[in-house]
Parts: structure tokens; sequence; C-alpha cells
């Protein structure tokens, strides 16, 4: 059964004919936050100098004292980065590869950090290994699964979603770091999971977890972090080496808040969100319960009516799907997905259309948020119909 609609439009800076299904990649600030974001650049160039000498870090050490409480982690060990796909793209290169290691990912993983991989492995003469997940997935413990049937003696790294971006798969990142022998670093990609799902970051056992804060805290766009296990702060460099190198202190600290002048803004107003959604929503567990039920009846209603399958079975939706879900989809004859996007944007729906090689075609991907009803599935049915998409079967 899907949670009522806790808060309307109007506390977002979301235009109201528009549908928004589309909250999984770039998210949706609250009116509160982008309010503080404003008060502190107002700060900023009222007084660039006194700012950033005497209030920015006292300011950074707070916003980052209430994300970490709010992700289950180390203060010490988490620093803010512009976006998920940064983070991973530090932990990757902290990894020191040789020629003829391997790195593991699997079928399901984003692809701007598969990206990093394949950079990184081309400069060390490295191996990409992919681990396939089948879809649809009926197995809750698949992605471990098939990864670990690919770890190795050669093995040096495994970056794993906590959830999938494409196909909104949840896995169990903590009995995968359990499983994984000593010799391999541990990148989750936790782009999704911050707001989604219940997260106790210094409880997982990776060796790095990076994160997104636009997605599902709803901060301003531009809010990352990153967050090390202890035995690699002393080591793990920022990929822009600025003035923070050379200043006394907390080197693992200071490299990464200082790594040029930037507009610290998204990061300080990160609290902000994450307070206000709680607070719009019942707090959190009652935000993350909501938005579950609810994609899992969008889900349900969007393919009874489009006669399509979910890329996650229904009987393990409860552990393995959050706040998004993915239905397979066939597109009109000589359609490619972003032409579909573009055409269904042009009619202002916001939901992306995903080409997916691992369940041989296309998929159409929902988000639910704390602003989105079940009723506004019938109407991005009718437009999904109007351009000619159709349901797909998976079996």
């Amino acid at each position: 059964m899907a949670a009522p609609a806790r808060v309307g439009l109007d506390a977002f800076g979301l235009d109201p004919t528009v549908l928004h299904w589309n909250h999984g990649s770039f998210g949706a600030c609250p009116r509160a936050a982008l309010a503080a974001q404003a008060e502190v650049r107002a700060r900023l160039e009222a007084a660039t100098m006194r700012y950033f000498r005497l209030d920015y870090e006292p300011a950074l050490a707070a916003a980052r004292g209430a994300v970490a409480a709010f992700l289950g982690a180390d203060p010490a060990g988490l620093v803010f980065v512009p976006n998920a796909t940064t983070g991973v793209a530090t932990a990757v290169a902290d990894v020191a590869l040789a020629p003829g290691d391997e790195v593991v990912t699997t079928t399901h993983a984003y692809r701007a950090c598969r990206n990093q991989l394949d950079r990184a492995a081309a400069a060390a003469r490295a191996t990409v290994v992919i681990a396939p997940v089948p879809v649809p997935v009926r197995d809750p413990d698949a992605a471990i699964t098939a990864i670990l049937a690919r770890v190795g003696p050669r093995t040096r790294l495994v970056l794993v979603d906590h959830v999938t971006s494409p196909t909104a798969l949840v896995t169990d990142v903590g009995r995968l770091a359990r499983a994984l022998p000593a010799h391999v670093a541990l990148i989750v990609d936790g782009a999704h999971a911050p707001g989604q799902l219940d997260l106790a970051i210094d409880d997982v056992g990776a060796t790095y977890y990076a994160g997104n804060l636009h997605k599902w805290t709803c901060a301003p766009k531009g809010a990352g972090f990153l967050w090390a296990s202890p035995a690699r702060r002393a080591h793990l460099r920022p990929l822009v080496t600025s003035h923070g190198a050379s200043l006394p202190g907390d080197r693992y600290r200071l490299e990464h808040d200082w790594t040029g002048t930037c507009d610290p803004s998204a990061y300080l107003a990160a609290p902000v969100a994450i307070a206000t959604v709680a607070e719009l929503g019942g707090g959190w567990p009652a935000v993350r319960r909501g938005n579950q039920q609810l994609a899992a009846a969008v889900a349900a209603e969007l393919g009874g009516q489009l006669g399509a399958d979910p890329v996650i079975d229904p009987a393990i939706a409860a552990e393995a799907q959050g706040a998004m879900a993915a239905l397979a989809v066939t597109l009109p004859a000589g359609a490619g997905a972003l032409a579909v996007e573009r055409a269904l944007l042009e009619r202002g729906v916001e939901v992306p259309i995903v080409d997916h090689p691992a369940s041989t075609g296309p998929l159409v991907r929902v988000s639910a948020h704390v602003y989105n009803t079940l009723a506004e599935v019938a109407p991005l049915v009718d437009h999904l119909r109007a351009i000619g998409v159709t349901g797909r079967r998976l079996d």
C-alpha cells in the first residue's frame, strides 16, 4: 500500500505543470535549503576574505558533523566533494593499480563511475572484470554472488553501487565487505543511498564510501561526500592539490577541504535540507518507509497498465528495492532512449529512459519522494502511450 503524499510541491522549487518522476537523477531542493544556501552566499560575497579566513572552517566543520551524524559516519573520515562521481574517482586514484591487476564491478554499475575504472585500468594496464547480474533480479544477493565469483588473487579493487542507478537494486554492501579477501579494496558508490536507506557507514566495512546529498536528502546541487576508512586517510589525496597540502594540521581534512576557491554554500546548506525533509515527512524513518511503499505501488500500477515487467521481482522488493523502480519497455521503431526521453521532456514529463544491456532492452525508471503521489501514474502512462512506448516482458 502506498503512503499518501506528505507534502505538496510548494515546499520545493518544482514546477507544478511538470510530472516529476525523476528525483533520483538530480534531486529537488526544498525552499528552506535554497534560502539557507542564499544566506551563505550573501555572507560570503559581503566580505570574501573575512568569510574564508574566519568563517569558512567553523561552518564547514559544523556541516560535516551534522551530515556525518545523519550518515552514521565518523566526521574525521568524511570530506565534502561536489558529487559521488568525484568521490569515486578520488578513491579509484588512491588504489595503486599495477599491470595485470584486476578491478571488478557489475553490469548494473553507474556508467560515469565505470568510466573511472576504465580510465584507471587503461593507465595501469590493468583489467576491468564485469560481473553479470541477471535481469529480472530474483535474488537479493545476486550482485554479491556475481562479484565474489569473479574475485581472485589478482583482484585489487571492487566497485559496487549501494543502490544501482539504472535498475534500483539495493545491495547489502556490508555483507559484501565481510566476504571480500583482505587484499581487495571496496569502493561503495552510494550516490542514491543517503535518504533512501538507513545508513551506518562506519559499520559497512568498506574501504571508501562516496555519496550524494543532492538526491534523496535534497541538498542543493553540488553537495556530495567521500568517507575513507581510518587506514586510508593518511595518504588519500584529492584530485586537485592546492594550499590545503601545505597548511599545518590534519592533512586529510585540510587537503580535501581546500582544493581552491569554490562556492561552499551547497555543503553548508545540506544540514538544513536534511532537517527540512525530516520535518516535512514526519521524520526520516517515515520518509524512507513511505517512499519505498510508494515506489512499489507505482511499479505495480505502471507495470499493470503498460504490461511492463519490473527489473526487481516484487517478492524481494522489500529488501532489494528502495525509493525507485525500473520496468522493461519497448520504444517506438527507430527511436533511441535519448530521443524518447527528449520527447517526454517536451511534453512536461521528467522520467529517465535507460538503455540497459543487462536487461536486453530499454527501461523506464521512476523515483518516489515526499511530493509524489500514486495519482500521477495515470498521466505518466498516457504520455508514454502517446509517444508509442509499450511494456515489455522479461521472461
